[in-house]
C-alpha cells in the first residue's frame, strides 16, 4: 500500500494484478445485487393485521419484498395462522420485541429478555430466517441496548431519519424515511429518486393502514407508491433488511478461487465461509472472459447475460457463495486478433462517499501513470506502474477529502489515455 499525504489530506491507493495462469481471469462482485444503482427496503412495524391482509397482497402483486417487524406478544393463534398462510420467502419477519417496551427505561436485564424471547418466538414459529433483524420500539436505544442487540440480531432499524450509504452505515442503527397519515406520494416518491441518483440504501417505515394502527396511511397512497417503485425496479434492488445485510456480509467475506483457469475453460469456487443455513443470499458476479470465446456455457444451469465494454467481454450471473464449483467454457473459440493499449473495466458507485474502486486492463506491457486531481488540476495523488500488464485494481480512500468534483487520469507509455470524472457527496 502506498500512502499519500498532502496538506493534511490522507489518501490510500493500491494496485494489484489479478491475472491467473495467463488466462486473464478477472471477477467483480456487484456492490448491489443485480448491479442495481440503489437499494430499497420496505419495513412495516407492530404487526397490525392489515399489513398482512391489505399490504402483503399488494406487495405480492408487484413482486416487491418487505420486512415486517412484529410485536410477538400480540400474536395470537388467529394472527399466527394468517401470517403463516400468507407469508413467503420473499418477506421477512423481524422482531419489534415482545411488548413494545422502552428498552432503555426498563433496564438491561428486562431489555435482554424482550429481545431474546422475541427472537426465539419468531425462530420457533416461522423458521430459521425469521427473527434475524429487529427494530427499536419507539426508536429508543443507547449503546448498552445496541450491544445486546449485536449479540442476537444481524441488524437493527432505528427511527433516525436519513439514508444509508453502501460503504459506511451503522447496521445496528439503520436510518429510515417514515410514512405517517399525512405522507403522500408527492413526498414519498422523491425518496426513491434521491436514493437512485446518489447510490444509497433507502429504508422506509410504515405502521397502520386504512385507519387501523398507529398513524395509519390510506391504502391508495400505498398503491400509488408501490406502483412508482415497480417502475423503478430496473434501477433499485427491492429486498428485505436481512437479505441486504447478508449480501454485504457475503460480499465482504467471499473468496473466488480459480482451480483451473486456462484459455479454454474457467473452473472456480465461490465461498464466503459463513453459515449457509443463514447466509443464503445469492451474489451478483461479473467475470471477464476471452473475447474469442463463442457460445459460452455455465454449469449447473446458471443463467447469465453477456456484456461488452470497451471491447472487453463479460458474463454476468447470480450465484450463492456456498463453495460449489462453477465451470465456464466456450463451445468454440475464434482466432483472436492482437490487442494493445489500456481499457477501463469497472468503477464503483459514482457519486461516491469515501471510497473509489477502479479496475483497468493493460493489454500489452507498458508503463502506467495514475493521477487523482481536483477540478482546478491540483494534484491529490500520483502513482506509476512500471511494466504493467493484465488486470489492475485501484482503491482510493478519500476520507478527509471535501465534497466536490474530481478527476482520475490514466496515461500509458503506449499513448493510451482514460479520464474519469468522479463526484464526492
Amino acid at each position: 500500500m502506498i500512502l499519500f499525504s498532502l496538506i493534511g489530506l490522507s489518501l490510500n491507493l493500491t494496485a494489484q494484478k489479478l491475472t491467473v495462469d495467463n488466462s486473464d481471469f478477472f471477477y467483480q462482485i456487484a456492490p448491489v445485487y443485480g448491479f442495481k444503482q440503489s437499494i430499497l427496503s420496505l419495513t412495516f412495524d407492530d404487526g397490525y393485521i392489515t399489513q398482512f391482509t391489505v399490504a402483503l397482497p399488494l406487495l405480492k402483486e408487484r413482486n416487491i419484498p418487505a420486512t415486517f417487524y412484529i410485536i410477538t406478544g400480540n400474536i395470537d393463534s388467529v394472527t399466527k395462522s394468517i401470517i403463516s398462510n400468507n407469508i413467503s420467502n420473499d418477506y421477512e419477519l423481524g422482531s419489534h420485541t415482545v411488548t413494545h417496551a422502552d428498552l432503555v427505561k426498563i433496564g438491561i436485564e428486562d431489555a435482554k429478555m424482550e429481545l431474546l424471547d422475541s427472537h426465539s418466538f419468531l425462530h420457533r414459529n416461522f423458521g430459521m430466517n425469521a427473527g434475524l433483524t429487529m427494530s427499536y420500539p419507539w426508536g429508543i436505544y443507547n449503546s448498552s441496548i445496541k450491544q445486546i442487540v449485536k449479540g442476537i440480531y444481524l441488524a437493527a432499524r432505528s427511527t433516525d431519519v436519513g439514508y444509508n450509504s453502501f460503504d459506511k452505515f451503522d447496521r445496528y442503527a439503520l436510518k429510515m424515511q417514515s410514512f405517517d397519515k399525512r405522507t403522500g406520494t408527492y413526498r414519498a416518491n422523491p425518496w426513491i429518486d434521491f436514493a437512485i441518483k446518489n447510490h444509497l440504501w433507502l429504508v422506509e417505515m410504515i405502521h397502520g393502514i386504512n385507519n387501523i394502527g398507529y398513524s395509519p396511511i390510506d391504502s391508495r397512497v400505498l398503491i400509488e407508491h408501490l406502483d412508482y417503485i415497480a417502475k423503478a425496479k430496473d434501477k433499485i434492488w427491492c429486498s428485505t433488511i436481512s437479505n441486504v445485510i447478508k449480501y454485504m456480509d457475503e460480499s465482504n467475506n467471499t473468496e473466488v478461487k480459480c482451480e483451473l483457469c486456462t484459455d479454454s475453460v474457467f473452473q472456480f469456487r465461490i465461498n464466503d465461509f459463513l453459515d449457509d443455513s443463514i447466509y443464503n443470499q445469492p451474489l451478483s458476479f461479473k467475470i471477464k472472459v476471452p473475447s474469442s470465446w463463442d457460445s459460452i456455457t455455465v454449469s449447473d444451469g446458471i443463467k447469465f447475460t453477456t456484456e461488452y465494454d470497451n471491447k472487453s467481454k463479460f458474463i454476468l450471473f447470480d450465484a450463492p457463495p456456498d463453495n460449489r464449483e462453477i465451470t465456464v467454457r466456450p463451445k468454440s473459440i475464434s482466432v483472436p486478433g492482437k490487442e494493445s493499449g489500456i481499457r477501463f473495466i469497472y468503477m464503483s458507485s459514482n457519486p461516491f462517499h469515501d471510497y473509489i474502486k477502479l479496475t483497468l486492463e493493460v493489454l500489452d506491457q507498458q508503463d502506467i501513470d495514475i493521477v487523482l486531481c481536483d477540478i482546478n488540476g491540483r494534484l491529490l495523488s500520483h502513482q506509476k506502474e512500471k511494466n504493467a500488464i493484465g488486470v489492475i485494481n485501484l482503491n482510493f480512500d478519500t476520507f478527509g477529502v471535501s465534497t466536490g468534483v474530481y478527476f482520475i487520469r490514466v496515461n500509458s507509455s503506449g499513448g493510451g489515455k482514460i479520464i474519469k470524472k468522479v463526484v464526492k457527496i
